[in-house]
């Protein structure tokens, strides 16, 4: 299953080494994208604490961001169809582990959860479970 992530993987790896980490804050982030990349490689899935719930998701924020303004549109003007499916589904799916980080820390339903676990949606082209 985790080298079904390894495109994903790879993503969060490549925008966490071209974001210039001029501050503490900005390092950290790049930090949690490496860290998730490592994970999702390996299990598909990804841990997060509380306390860093909040920098993690500026960090998902910062990848769909990233993607949107400067690989999509190489992707789209290159007519690489695997690419672009490939490219908007990692923007999809950081924008959706962005808001849930963050509906983590503010809903009292998890009140009392210190880390949280995250599964990933099935990646483009994947066999789907039956």
């Amino acid at each position: 299953m985790s080298s079904q992530y390894a495109f994903f993987a790879g993503i969060l790896r490549f925008v966490a080494k071209k974001t210039a980490a001029d501050d503490a804050e900005i390092r950290v982030m790049m930090g949690h994208l490496s860290g998730i990349a490592d994970a999702v490689e390996k299990t598909g899935r990804f841990m997060v604490v509380r306390e860093n719930c909040e920098s993690a998701a500026r960090a998902f924020a910062g990848v769909a961001k990233f993607l949107q303004e400067r690989i999509l549109p190489e992707a789209l003007a290159a007519g690489n169809n695997g690419a672009v499916e490939q490219v908007k589904w990692t923007i999809e799916t950081s924008l959706a582990m962005a808001a849930e980080l963050v509906k983590r820390v503010t809903q009292e339903e998890y009140a009392n959860q210190e880390s949280f676990t995250f599964d990933l949606p099935l990646p483009p082209g994947a066999p789907k479970p039956h």
